[in-house]
Formats: structure tokens, C-alpha cells, sequence
């Protein structure tokens, strides 16, 4: 009996690792989730400055100062956009060609997004594995 309660203790300790390493990997599909979110507001923001902007309006936009603060500001031109290219380094792009480098961006982080989603389910199906196993081994079930 005590081997049972052994094996039970050692299935538990397992299906709270894989609880713990579900959550982490929930919280970095949030973040590459925001970072989706992220591409899709810039790809939106230019946009609608060049589009602004050839219809002949005024292109404006509000620029963050810090602490939450913004102030409103003419775009004077909205085809130069400064795109982060990871690691560090910018580069000014055409609004087309920063839109292009976004979308690349956010299909990256989509693929990345459906593996996590991948593992995330290998996990449950883990977790329901060692809980089915440990409904077994439970005094009274067969």
C-alpha cells in the first residue's frame, strides 16, 4: 500500500510541474499575443497617416512625452517610418516597407503563438495522463 501512496505522491509532484510550466508558457503567449496586438496598432497608425496624408489632410498623431502624457503632433512625413529591427537596431523604411517588415514580424509571432498553443496542449493531455493513471492506482478503483 505504501508503494500506491509512493507512486501517487511521485504522479502529483508531475502534474504540478506540468501545471507550472502550462502557466509559464500562458504568460508568454500573453506577451507574444500583445506583441501581435502591437504590429497590428502600428500597421493600422501608418496607414491612416499616409493615408492622411495623400488625401491631402493634415497627418496627425499623438506622441508619447513619458508618465502617460501625449501631445499632439503634425506627421510631416509619413512615408519615413522608423521600424525596430530587433536586437537593438532601427531602420527607416518607406510606410509601405514598414508594413511589410510588421506583417513579417507578426507571421513570426504567429507561427511562434500556434507552437506554444502545440506544447500547451501536450501539456494537458499530460496532465490528464497522470491524473487518469493516478485515478487507477486510488484504493477503490479499477
Amino acid at each position: 500500500m505504501a508503494e500506491v501512496s509512493e507512486e501517487i505522491r511521485n504522479l502529483a509532484v508531475r502534474h504540478q510541474e506540468f501545471q507550472r510550466q502550462a502557466e509559464a508558457l500562458r504568460q508568454e503567449m500573453g506577451m507574444v499575443q500583445a506583441s501581435i496586438a502591437s504590429c497590428d496598432q502600428a500597421i493600422m497608425t501608418i496607414d491612416e497617416l499616409k493615408t492622411a496624408s495623400e488625401a491631402g489632410k493634415t497627418a496627425e498623431t499623438m506622441v508619447p512625452v513619458g508618465f502617460g502624457s501625449y501631445v499632439y503632433a503634425e506627421v510631416k512625413n509619413p512615408d519615413k517610418v522608423i521600424v525596430n529591427l530587433g536586437a537593438g537596431f532601427s531602420a527607416e523604411e518607406t510606410a509601405k516597407g514598414a508594413v511589410e517588415t510588421l506583417n513579417r514580424r507578426k507571421e513570426q509571432l504567429t507561427k511562434i503563438l500556434e507552437q506554444m498553443n502545440a506544447s500547451l496542449t501536450k501539456l494537458a493531455q499530460g496532465m490528464q495522463a497522470l491524473e487518469t493513471e493516478a485515478a487507477k492506482l486510488q484504493p477503490g478503483q479499477a
